[in-house]
C-alpha cells in the first residue's frame, strides 16, 4: 500500500496529472514487487516490467547451487568443479572422523568448530559455498569464474582442501581469522533498533523476517549435481530463523509461509496483463523467476549469454544482436502500454 500511496502523491501533487500513465520497473524482489502492483492494483498501474523478478517463493531453493555448480563447470572448467568437489567433502569427512582442529587450522577459522556441533559446522560450509559464489559471480562475467578457478587450480598448498584453504585467505586477506561461527554469524541480524544501519541502511533484520515467514529462497546443498558438499541444509536456515525471531518459527510456519505467497500471488503463474518479465541465461535467480510467459501485452524474454541487468540499459553499440532484439521488444510493450499500438513480434 505504500507504493500505491506514493504513486497517488507523484500523480495528484507532483504530475499534477490524476490520469498519469505509471510503469513500473523493478530489479530482483523489487521486480517482484512491481510486477504484483500491477496484478493488485491494474486500475492504478498500467504496466510492469520486473528483471530477474524473484516471484516464485521457494521452502528450499537447492537448486541455485546446482546452477551455480553448471557455470562453474562451463566456464572453470571440469577441474576446478572436481577440486571444490573433493575440497568440500574433504572437510566433511575430517569432521565426521572428528578432526575438526585440523579444518579449524586449514581455515583459520575465528572459533574452533566444536566436535558434533552441527549448527558451526553447517555455519562453516555455508560461508565457504558463499564465498566461493560471491567470488565468481560479482562481477557477473564468465571471465571471473575462470579466474578464480584458474586461481584455486595454479595454488600449490598441496591438497585440494589446502588449495581451497590457502584460496580463501587471499580473498579474505582483511580479516584476521575466519568469522565462520553460528553466534558470530546471528549477531547483525539480532540488532533490532529500527536505526541502526544494520536495519536502516542494509535491512537485515527485515530480509531475514521476510525470507523465514514468506519466501524462504534457503540456498540449500540439498541438489546432487553441485559440487559444495551436503552440510548447507534446511536445518542451518531454520535454526537462524529461531535464532533471530524466536521458538515460534518452525519448519511448519516457514513452509506455509512459502506455500501462502505463492497463492496469493501466483508464483510463476500470476495470470497478469500489461507485465514483462526478463531474466539473464546465467542468473541462478532466474529459476524463481519467470522465464515463459504470454498474456494479453505480456511476455517473458531470457537473455542469451548473460548474467542480471543487461537489458535495463539503453541500447549501445557493443550489444549483441538478440540483446538489441530483446531491448527493442522491451521499448515497444512499454509504449504499448502508454498508447494504443500493435503487439510487439
Amino acid at each position: 500500500m505504500d507504493l500505491i500511496e506514493w504513486i497517488d502523491h507523484l500523480r495528484n501533487n507532483v504530475v499534477r496529472d490524476p490520469n498519469a500513465k505509471v510503469i513500473l520497473l523493478g530489479v530482483g524482489y523489487a521486480g517482484a514487487l512491481a510486477t504484483w502492483a500491477r496484478q493488485r492494483f491494474p486500475s492504478i498501474v498500467d504496466g510492469a516490467w520486473g528483471a530477474g523478478a524473484t516471484v516464485l517463493a521457494s521452502f528450499d531453493f537447492q537448486e541455485h547451487a546446482a546452477d551455480v555448480g553448471a557455470l562453474i563447470r562451463r566456464f572453470g572448467g571440469n577441474e576446478c568443479h572436481s577440486l571444490l568437489w573433493v575440497a568440500f567433502r574433504t572437510a566433511q569427512y575430517l569432521m565426521d572422523a572428528e578432526r575438526d582442529d585440523t579444518v579449524t587450522s586449514l581455515l583459520n577459522t575465528c572459533e574452533p568448530i566444536e566436535k558434533g556441533n552441527l549448527l558451526d559446522q553447517e555455519t562453516l560450509f555455508y560461508h565457504l559455498k558463499l564465498a566461493v559464489q560471491e567470488a565468481m559471480l560479482e562481477e557477473q562475467d564468465t571471465a571471473k569464474i575462470r579466474t578464480v578457478c584458474e586461481n584455486m587450480l595454479n595454488a600449490t598448498d598441496g591438497t585440494a582442501l589446502e588449495d581451497l584453504a590457502g584460496w580463501l585467505r587471499t580473498y579474505y586477506e582483511n580479516l584476521a581469522c575466519m568469522p565462520f561461527d553460528f553466534d558470530s554469524n546471528m549477531e547483525a541480524a539480532q540488532v533490532i533498533a529500527p536505526g541502526a544501519p544494520e536495519n536502516a541502511i542494509l535491512g537485515l533484520r527485515q530480509t531475514q523476517y521476510q525470507a523465514c515467514t514468506e519466501f524462504g529462497w534457503f540456498r540449500t546443498t540439498d541438489a546432487d549435481e553441485q559440487p559444495f558438499g551436503d552440510r548447507v541444509t534446511m536445518h542451518f536456515f531454520l535454526e537462524a530463523c529461531r535464532a533471530l525471531f524466536g521458538e515460534w518459527v518452525t519448519d511448519a510456519v516457514i513452509y506455509d509461509g512459502v506455500r501462502l505467497t505463492n497463492l496469493h500471488f501466483g508464483g510463476q503463474d500470476p495470470r497478469s496483463t500489461n507485465v514483462l518479465f526478463t531474466n539473464g541465461e546465467y542468473d541462478p535467480n532466474r529459476m524463481v523467476s519467470i522465464t515463459s510467459y504470454i498474456n494479453t501485452f505480456s511476455y517473458a524474454h531470457v537473455v542469451p549469454d548473460k548474467f542480471l541487468l543487461s537489458e535495463i540499459y539503453s541500447i549501445g553499440e557493443e550489444d549483441s544482436l538478440e540483446l538489441m532484439v530483446i531491448k527493442t521488444s522491451i521499448q515497444q510493450y512499454i509504449a504499448l502500454w502508454q498508447f494504443t499500438g500493435e503487439v510487439p513480434l
